[in-house]
C-alpha cells in the first residue's frame, strides 16, 4: 500500500523497527498519531484560549456591577495580562518544548489553569486583586505553558498542509469563545449567577484537559545537529530582516485586533441594542472567526502564507472602520461577521508565516516562542490603551480609528517584508 501524497508527516513517532517490519502500517500509524495530536491540542486550546475570547462577557459583567468602581481600562488589564503571559512567555515555554519537556509543561499548565478557573468563582465583588490574581495571573500562566508547545507540536507533526493543520488548531479558540460566551452569558444573566457559571466552565475545561492529555503524542527529540554552533540558526533567524519585520508587524496588528473582541458587547449595550443581540454579537464574531482561521489557510498552502496574510491583515483594518457605522442591527451583524472572519485569519496565519521564514535547522519551539513575544506585549498594552482612548465616557470613534489604523500600518509593514524576502530569493 502506498502512502497518500496529500499528507506528509515530519519526525514520525513510529520506531524504525515498526517501519522495517511492516512498511504498509507505518503511514497509517503516523497519520493516526498526527491527527490524534491535532485533536488533543485542539481541545487544550479550546479550553484555555476560549475563555480569553469570551472575555467580553467578563468585561461587561465586571463593568456593570461586580467591579463597577473600576474603569473599563482597569478591567481590560485582566484580560490583557492573560494574553501577555500566554504569548509573552512563549520563548520560555518554547524552550521547554525544545528541551523535551512538552508533556510536563502541558500537564502543569492544564492543572494550574483549572485550579485558577475554580478560584475565580470564589472571588468577591469589588476585590479587583482577587480577580486579577485568579484570572489574570493564574489562568494566564496556565495558558502560557500550553499554547506555544501545542502549536509547535502540531507544526512538527505535519509537513504538507501545515497551514491547514495550524488553521484547524487555531479555530479551537473562537469555537471555545462561542461555547464559553453562550454558557457564561446564559448562566450569569439567566441562571444561577456568576459563581456557578464560572464553576460550570471550569468543570468543562477540566474534562477536556483530561481527554486532551491522553490524545497528544510527543515526538522524539530531533537528532543532534552537526553544526559547530547550533545557536547560530537562532541568531540567523532573528537577523533575517523579513523575519524581524514580520514579527514586529504581528505585534503592531495585535494592538488593533483585540479592541472589538473585548469591547463589542459593551459597544452594543451602550448603543441600546436588544439584550439578545448584545449577548450574541460576540458569538457571531467568534463563529465567523472559526471560518476565518481555516479557509484562508487552505489558500495559504497554495499561494503562500505571507501573501495571504498581507491581504487578510489589510482587510481586517479596512473593515474595522465599518464599526463607526454599526449603530443599527444589520450594521452590527455584518461588522461582526466580516471583522470576525479576517480577525481569525490574521491570528491563524501568523505562525505558519513565521515557520516559513526560518531555517529548518532552527529550534522551532523557541523560534515560535520569540515570535509571539511582541504579540504578547501588544496584547498587554493594546486594549488598555484603547480603553484609555475611549475614556470613561466611552467615545467609541476614537478607539475604532486607533484599532483600524494600526492594522493598516501592519499590513504595509508585511508588504515591505514580502518585497525584501523576494529580493533575498
Amino acid at each position: 500500500m502506498k502512502a497518500s501524497p496529500k499528507l506528509e508527516l515530519s519526525n514520525p513517532p513510529a520506531s524504525a523497527a515498526i517501519i522495517e517490519e511492516n512498511p504498509s502500517k507505518a503511514y497509517a500509524l503516523d497519520a493516526r498519531h498526527a491527527w490524534s495530536t491535532l485533536l488533543g491540542a485542539f481541545l487544550l486550546q479550546f479550553c484555555v484560549v476560549g475563555p480569553v475570547m469570551a472575555f467580553g462577557v467578563f468585561q461587561d459583567f465586571y463593568l456593570a456591577g461586580f467591579l463597577s468602581s473600576y474603569s473599563a481600562s482597569d478591567i481590560s488589564w485582566i484580560g490583557s495580562v492573560q494574553l501577555f503571559l500566554d504569548l509573552g512567555c512563549g520563548a520560555l515555554s518554547g524552550k521547554l518544548y525544545d528541551s523535551g519537556h512538552c508533556r510536563a509543561a502541558v500537564i502543569c499548565g492544564s492543572a494550574l489553569f483549572a485550579f485558577s478557573f475554580f478560584m475565580l468563582s470564589l472571588t468577591q465583588a469589588g476585590h479587583y486583586y482577587q480577580v486579577f490574581l485568579a484570572q489574570g495571573l493564574g489562568m494566564g500562566i496556565g495558558i502560557a505553558l500550553i499554547f506555544v508547545p501545542t502549536c509547535t507540536l502540531v507544526s512538527q507533526h505535519f509537513k504538507a498542509h501545515k497551514a491547514l493543520a495550524m488553521g484547524i488548531l487555531s479555530a479551537s479558540a473562537p469555537m471555545g469563545g462561542v461555547i464559553f460566551t453562550i454558557m457564561l452569558n446564559q448562566m450569569i444573566h439567566h441562571g444561577p449567577g456568576f459563581r456557578w457559571a464560572v464553576r460550570a466552565a471550569a468543570f468543562l475545561a477540566t474534562g477536556c484537559f483530561i481527554a486532551a492529555n491522553g490524545l497528544i503524542t510527543m515526538l522524539p527529540p530531533p537528532p543532534p545537529t552537526t553544526a559547530a554552533h547550533p545557536e547560530l540558526s537562532l541568531v540567523k533567524s532573528i537577523a533575517n530582516i523579513p523575519f524581524s519585520l514580520t514579527v514586529f508587524a504581528g505585534g503592531v496588528a495585535q494592538l488593533g485586533t483585540l479592541f472589538p473582541t473585548f469591547y463589542l458587547q459593551t459597544f452594543a449595550q451602550t448603543h441600546n441594542f436588544s439584550s439578545a443581540l448584545t449577548f450574541y454579537a460576540p458569538v457571531i464574531l467568534n463563529v465567523s472567526t472559526i471560518l476565518g482561521r481555516i479557509i484562508p489557510n487552505v489558500f495559504a498552502d497554495r499561494w503562500g502564507a505571507l501573501e495571504v496574510y498581507i491581504v487578510c491583515v489589510g482587510a481586517n483594518g479596512l473593515i474595522g472602520f465599518v464599526m463607526l457605522g454599526s449603530n443599527h442591527t444589520a450594521g452590527l451583524v455584518l461588522f461582526s461577521v466580516f471583522f470576525g472572519f479576517f480577525f481569525g485569519s490574521t491570528i491563524s496565519l501568523y505562525l505558519p508565516v513565521v515557520a516559513g521564514l526560518v531555517p529548518r535547522e532552527a529550534d522551532m519551539g523557541i523560534i515560535m516562542g520569540i515570535a509571539v513575544v511582541p504579540v504578547g506585549i501588544a496584547s498587554l498594552i493594546g486594549t488598555p490603551i484603547a480603553g484609555a482612548i475611549i475614556g470613561p465616557q466611552l467615545v467609541w470613534w476614537k478607539g475604532i480609528i486607533f484599532a483600524s489604523i494600526v492594522l493598516v500600518v501592519a499590513s504595509a509593514l508585511l508588504l515591505l517584508a514580502k518585497v525584501l524576502q523576494s529580493r533575498r530569493r
